[in-house]
């Protein structure tokens, strides 16, 4: 693996997360001041294109998993290498603004496409191509379609084969913030100060229907192979390390 595609979070990894153990199981915390989104062309025209297209909870949702994966990250597997200001950093940053881009009203009905399927490709696009959005800062065919392979398989948590860097920092970071899923990878100050700089009222039931309505619409969807999904969404809401915060 050349240091360029590395750079953009293309290194595989074994899907099968044990085999790759943090390297502290007593991570520190991390200030939110140290988890600061980069501000790159294209990190501030894919921030302000998904202020706008995504609702405020889903938004919000975005920040929290890239700032969890900063931490954890940091903390927890420094091989990955993610430094603030890095390609990578930049490259994480719009994988998770964009990863939940297919679940709009107006997109998850738009399409016969499995939500992440069609994020992934519309990622693709928006990434390489100002058209849609406006502003400058475009990515490469490389680093858009890491971004697009993270994003389609940002949902496939299984332990078979392999999985790229970037594909397993949007797994840390989105089933922390949904299912509440690795928690031990983070501090809890780490957690509580991300959620109070990005609230979190009611996400589990948000993200709870966004689910539900992916399956209405598509019987056959990727989310619909995630046994228990719905009921480990709402077990977070009760006693969950992040869904403790939603009625905060």
């Amino acid at each position: 693996m050349s240091d360029h595609l590395a750079s953009f979070g293309l290194t595989a990894l074994p899907a099968d997360a044990t085999k790759t153990p943090p390297a502290t199981t007593s991570p520190r915390a991390v200030p939110i001041a140290d988890l600061l989104p980069p501000t790159t062309p294209l990190s501030a025209r894919i921030d302000a294109y998904t202020a706008c297209a995504l609702s405020p909870d889903t938004y919000r949702h975005s920040l929290r998993v890239y700032s969890y994966g900063r931490a954890i990250a940091s903390t927890c597997f420094p091989q990955f290498g993610l430094a603030p200001g890095s390609a990578l950093d930049e490259t994480w940053f719009v994988t998770a603004m964009l990863h939940d881009i297919g679940t709009t009203d107006a997109n998850i009905a738009a399409t016969r496409l499995s939500y992440e399927f069609w994020a992934g490709c519309h990622a693709l696009d928006v990434l390489q191509y100002t058209a849609a959005t406006g502003g400058e800062g475009v990515a490469s065919r490389d680093q858009a379609e890491s971004v697009a392979e993270a994003i389609i398989r940002h949902q496939d948590v299984q332990d078979k084969g392999a999985i790229t860097v970037l594909t397993r920092l949007i797994h840390l970071g989105t089933l922390l913030d949904n299912v509440g899923a690795g928690a031990e990878l983070i501090h809890p100050d780490t957690i509580a100060a991300i959620v109070e700089k990005y609230p979190r009222p009611g996400w589990c039931g948000c993200f709870r229907a966004t689910v539900k309505m992916e399956k209405q619409l598509k019987p056959y969807a990727m989310v619909s192979r995630i046994e228990g999904f719905e009921q480990a969404i709402e077990a977070n809401s009760q006693s969950g390390a992040t869904g403790v915060y939603d009625r905060a």
